[in-house]
């Protein structure tokens, strides 16, 4: 039995990102960027107003309240035609072309329209370049804007169409099939009698592979049996990832791991010291890895964010690949039963700028409605006896 540290190095030590392809951009939400992308424009591409106002030369405002003539109204999407002479300014709009000869913008609110003879009394005196927006401050022509392996959100979108980049390289997400085992399974649709459960982890299992942008096909469901396990297997080895749950415990029934070995699958561990999901199986055949995870659904949705969640995002070309850690302090004591590291369902809040977390009422690695309480994962170290309320624990975020 390897500890959990040991066991997630294992895994993105094996893991390599997949190979880049290029999508239209507005399809890139949620991927990572294969490629640096420099800009095509100066952005602003010309001195821009900043705000709704007048432009004006800030030393025509130096002696405040003036009188000047209005001889120009610049709207947004037209360039000006009238180069600003002293004693003169043009009403302009945010977004505008500054026009030539002006070096500063009064905002409306420092002025008072006079309807006689095209003039504005300019209220408060400026400073020159006061709200405008100099060509290329943001940025220049050539200009390295995004760099391969940045995870590409909605301002990453919103960049890429600024500088034109319709179409956009970015590393692939894995193609993932799940395999849920257990003769005493039903699907969503069927009323299980009283020896049968609903398949509930390759439904969850399936979510939390999608909410990384990962392609999954829910295989279905396998009794346990090595023939019918077997060939299961055999579809989902067209896979990247196959993620199979249940039966790798240590009953009669529990059955991958045997046949895992029979396919002459390179295991690289069967066991790790954690609490829930201990009986895990990391594997390769071939070209696709291969996860077989408990049967109990809260092990094997911890087990996902441990080992699969970085393998994942590995794969998909990202540097930051695990979920994020926190310090808390936690608001109730803890009482240690096993020397092995335990990840319990727990809910985290902010007061006053700090972290509070308390564990929420868990009844064990079957329960999986606790986790629906949670937002986080407080983290128990396998060489603590107990943690006191108001100790410094390490939290996994779960949103």
């Amino acid at each position: 039995m390897i500890s959990v540290d040991t066991a997630i190095k294992i895994v993105t030590d094996a893991v390599e990102p997949r190979p880049p392809k290029t999508v239209p951009f507005e399809s890139a939400l949620g991927l990572c960027l294969a490629q640096d992308v420099q800009s095509d424009i100066d952005m602003p591409p010309f001195d821009r107003s900043a705000m709704d106002g007048y432009a004006v030369i800030a030393e025509d405002t130096l002696d405040a309240p003036v009188e000047l003539m209005v001889i120009e109204n610049i709207a947004a999407g037209y360039m000006p035609k009238k180069k600003i002479l002293r004693g003169q300014v043009s009403k302009i709009m945010t977004g505008a072309a500054v026009p030539e000869g002006a070096d500063a913008v009064v905002k409306f609110e420092e002025t008072e329209d006079l309807l006689a003879n095209n003039r504005v009394k300019i209220l408060k005196s400026v400073r020159k370049g006061i709200n405008i927006s100099k060509r290329g401050e943001d940025m220049q022509i050539g200009q390295p804007v995004l760099r391969r392996g940045m995870p590409i959100r909605p301002q990453e979108i919103g960049i890429l169409a600024t500088v034109g980049k319709s179409q956009v390289e970015v590393f692939s997400a894995p193609a993932i099939g799940i395999i849920s085992t257990g003769t005493e399974l039903v699907d969503v649709e069927s009323k299980p009698s009283l020896a049968q459960i609903r398949n509930s982890n390759g439904y969850s299992l399936a979510a939390q592979a999608r909410r990384l942008k990962a392609e999954v096909e829910i295989l279905g469901i396998v009794k346990d049996t090595k023939e019918e396990i077997s060939s299961m297997m055999h579809r989902g080895l067209q896979k990247d990832i196959l993620i199979l749950s249940g039966g790798v415990s240590m009953g009669e029934y529990d059955l991958v791991g045997d046949v895992m070995k029979e396919l002459n699958t390179q295991i690289y561990f069967e066991k790790v010291a954690l609490r829930p999901g201990k009986p895990v199986v990391f594997g390769k055949k071939d070209k696709t890895i291969i996860f077989a995870l408990p049967g109990n659904p809260v092990a094997s949705f911890v087990t996902f964010e441990l080992f699969i969640y970085p393998a994942i995002r590995k794969m998909m070309g990202f540097s930051a690949i695990h979920r994020t850690t926190l310090k808390a302090s936690l608001e109730t004591e803890i009482l240690v039963k096993r020397k092995r590291r335990e990840y319990r369902p727990a809910f985290l809040r902010m007061q006053d700028n700090a972290w509070f977390v308390s564990p929420v009422e868990w009844h064990g690695s079957a329960d999986l409605l606790s986790t629906t309480r949670a937002n986080c994962l407080l983290v128990v170290r396998e060489d603590a006896e107990k943690l006191a309320a108001g100790q410094l624990v390490d939290v996994i975020l779960l949103d």
